[in-house]
C-alpha cells in the first residue's frame, strides 16, 4: 500500500505561506547569528576581565607575602639588638668593642619594600573596580597602612637613636637611656597582624600557598630574564665604547707617526 504525502498548496513555493515560512527561518537564523556573535564577544570580554582580576590579586598577595617575609627578618634583627643592648648594659666595659653591633638597627630603619604594587592598588580607582571585592580591598588597605605606620616609626627612631645628641653609638649612657621595648613590641604585633591579614586575603580569593609560591617564582624568573637582557645590553654598549676608544687611540698614534715623518 503506497501512501503519498502531498504538500498543501498553501505551502508550495510561490504561495504566501511559503514566503512567510522562508522569512521566519531567515529571521531566526539572523537572530541566532547575532546572539552567537555578541554572546561570544561578551564571553571573551568576561574571561579577559577575570584574568586581569586574578593577575592583580596575585600581584597584591605576592607583594604582601614578600613583605611578611622581610618583616620576619626585621623582627629577628630587632630582637637580637634588644638582647645585645641588655648584654652590653650588663657589661659596661664591653661598650667600646661591641657598640657597633647596634648599628644593625640602621639597616632595619633604612630598609623599605618596593611600593610599586601598593601605588597601583592605592592610586587607581579602576584597580579597585577590577578586584570587585570590597572586603578584600579593605583588608589590603589595612595591610599597607600597618606597613606605613611601622616605617614612620622607624624614621622617628632613627633620628632619636642615631642622628641626635642621644646617639646610642657615642656613649654608654646614651645606650642605657635608649628604650627599645616599644619597637620590639611594635614589630612583633605588626608581624602577627600582617600574617593574619595575608591569610584572610588568601582565603577570600581562594589562593593557596603553593599557587602563590608558583606565581612568585614565575615573576622572579621574568625579572631575572629582564635583568640579564639589560645586563647584556649594557655590556654591548660598554664593548662598543671600548672598541671606539681603541680605534681613536690607534688613529691618533698613526697620525702622530705621520706628522713625525714629515
Amino acid at each position: 500500500m503506497n501512501i503519498k504525502v502531498h504538500t498543501p498548496k498553501s505551502l508550495k513555493l510561490g504561495s504566501g505561506l511559503s514566503s512567510l515560512k522562508q522569512l521566519l527561518l531567515s529571521l531566526v537564523a539572523t537572530t541566532i547569528s547575532i546572539v552567537l556573535t555578541f554572546g561570544t564577544a561578551a564571553l571573551i570580554e568576561n574571561r579577559k576581565k577575570e584574568s586581569e582580576k586574578r593577575e592583580m590579586v596575585m600581584m597584591i598577595l605576592s607583594d604582601m607575602s614578600n613583605y611578611v617575609d622581610k618583616l620576619e627578618a626585621t623582627d629577628s634583627v630587632v630582637n637580637a639588638m634588644f638582647e645585645s643592648q641588655l648584654s652590653i648594659l650588663e657589661q659596661p666595659e664591653s661598650f667600646e668593642s661591641r657598640k657597633y653591633e647596634m648599628a644593625q638597627l640602621l639597616v632595619v630603619f633604612d630598609e623599605r619594600s618596593s611600593a610599586t604594587v601598593e601605588n597601583i592598588f592605592s592610586s587607581n580607582v579602576e584597580t579597585v573596580k577590577t578586584l570587585g571585592n570590597i572586603l578584600f580591598t579593605e583588608k589590603v588597605s589595612e595591610f599597607y597602612l600597618n606597613r606605613k605606620q611601622l616605617y614612620d616609626m622607624f624614621g622617628l627612631l632613627k633620628k632619636e637613636l642615631f642622628q641626635s645628641e642621644g646617639d646610642i653609638l657615642s656613649t654608654y649612657d646614651n645606650l642605657a637611656k635608649a628604650n627599645l621595648v616599644p619597637i620590639v613590641g611594635t614589630c612583633e604585633n605588626t608581624l602577627h597582624a600582617e600574617r593574619r591579614i595575608l591569610s584572610q586575603c588568601q582565603q577570600m580569593m581562594d589562593v593557596g600557598d603553593s599557587e602563590l609560591a608558583e606565581f612568585a617564582s614565575k615573576r622572579e624568573a621574568l625579572s631575572l630574564k629582564s635583568d640579564t637582557l639589560q645586563g647584556q645590553s649594557s655590556q654591548q654598549k660598554m664593548d662598543e665604547r671600548l672598541r671606539r676608544f681603541w680605534q681613536a687611540l690607534e688613529a691618533g698614534r698613526q697620525n702622530s707617526n705621520k706628522a713625525g715623518q714629515q
